[in-house]
C-alpha cells in the first residue's frame, strides 16, 4: 500500500448549533385605572306654605234716617 500523503489544506463543515434556552422573569406593570363617581341626586319634594292674613273690616250701614224702634219686639222670658 502506499502511503497517503496529508495535505495541508484544513475543510471545514457547517457548524452545528447546541442551543440553551435560559428564562429569567421580569415584571411587566399593568395599570388598570378605577375611576369611583358619587352622585347626588337632587328631588324636589313640594313644601306647602300658607300664609294667613287678617283684614279688619267695618260695615257701616248708613246714617238713620228715621227711627225703627216699632220694628223691634221685646221678648218674654
Amino acid at each position: 500500500m502506499g502511503k497517503e500523503k496529508k495535505s495541508g489544506k484544513k475543510i471545514y463543515c457547517d457548524p452545528k448549533y447546541i442551543i440553551s434556552d435560559k428564562y429569567t422573569e421580569k415584571e411587566v406593570t399593568f395599570v388598570h385605572p378605577v375611576v369611583r363617581i358619587e352622585r347626588e341626586h337632587i328631588k324636589y319634594v313640594p313644601r306647602h306654605v300658607y300664609k294667613e292674613e287678617t283684614k279688619k273690616e267695618t260695615y257701616d250701614p248708613g246714617y238713620p234716617t228715621k227711627c225703627d224702634c216699632k220694628k223691634k219686639k221685646k221678648k218674654d222670658y
